[in-house]
């Protein structure tokens, strides 16, 4: 009997289901913030951002009593710009169209590299509409470590980390058999939420900014994963599955 056809991952309906509340997520996130932001600036009333901001301070007095924090933070900064962020999913779609040359399934390598694509370079578009439009002011330590121009929310090194680094992770999960790859895969996605983590340490972003940058991230990322979905054929797709879980 041939092997049951199934996608690489998750289902289509978990996939959406995670796409859903993630970008729920983000839409409640951006009430708040703007809502409070409006009526206050950025050190609002709202008890969320009263939070936000005591964890901000926080955040602030350890990267002043830990150096090494700092530092750390300037080379995850490095790490999450647009130019690092660039030639590492240039240099990772070019082993994919080569793997997908020379590899079969071929529509699996074809499917990763769309979604990695897509998802950086729709990241990297949506987040600067978002800050001019949001337009929230950054944290008052802005320029003592690291000098951000840009509005603040939502973090654009934290989408970056989600979009870039962590979709990096799930290409190699996708096109590798799991037991051979996690070890690539899970560092990659570690570094990813690294990066977004350190962004108010180095006081460029309120802690808030780097949960919207995760949040619209993480459901662009999805909704990559899931507009791409019908270029993989289920036969294909099944046997590839079937070959991975056999190793």
């Amino acid at each position: 009997m041939a092997e049951p056809s199934r996608v690489p991952g998750p289902s289509a309906s978990v996939v959406a289901g995670i796409a859903l509340v993630l970008w729920a997520g983000f839409a409640g996130l951006t009430w708040v913030v703007s809502s409070a932001d409006a009526a206050t600036g950025a050190l609002g009333a709202n008890g969320l951002l009263v939070s936000d901001i005591r964890l901000a301070v926080r955040l602030h007095e350890m990267a002043v009593e830990n150096a090494w924090l700092v530092g750390l933070g300037r080379v995850l900064d490095v790490l999450g710009s647009t130019p690092f962020c660039a030639s590492l999913v240039a240099a990772v779609s070019v082993l994919l169209l080569v793997g997908g040359a020379l590899k079969r399934p071929w529509d699996v390598w074809t499917y990763a590299l769309a979604v990695l694509l897509t998802s950086a370079i729709g990241g990297g578009l949506i987040t600067p509409w978002l800050k001019a439009v949001l337009d929230r002011e950054r944290p008052p330590w802005n320029g003592l470590w690291l000098t951000e121009e840009s509005a603040s929310f939502p973090s654009g090194h934290a989408q970056a980390g989600i979009t870039v680094w962590v979709a990096t992770g799930m290409v190699v999960l996708l096109v590798g058999a799991f037991a051979r790859v996690w070890w690539v895969a899970a560092p990659l996605m570690a570094l990813g939420l690294l990066i977004g983590a350190s962004r108010p340490i180095v006081g460029v972003h309120w802690p808030s900014d780097v949960l919207g940058g995760w949040l619209l991230g993480g459901a662009w990322l999805a909704t990559s994963l899931l507009v791409w979905r019908p270029l993989l054929r289920p036969s294909t797709a099944g046997a590839a599955a079937a070959a991975r879980s056999r190793r």
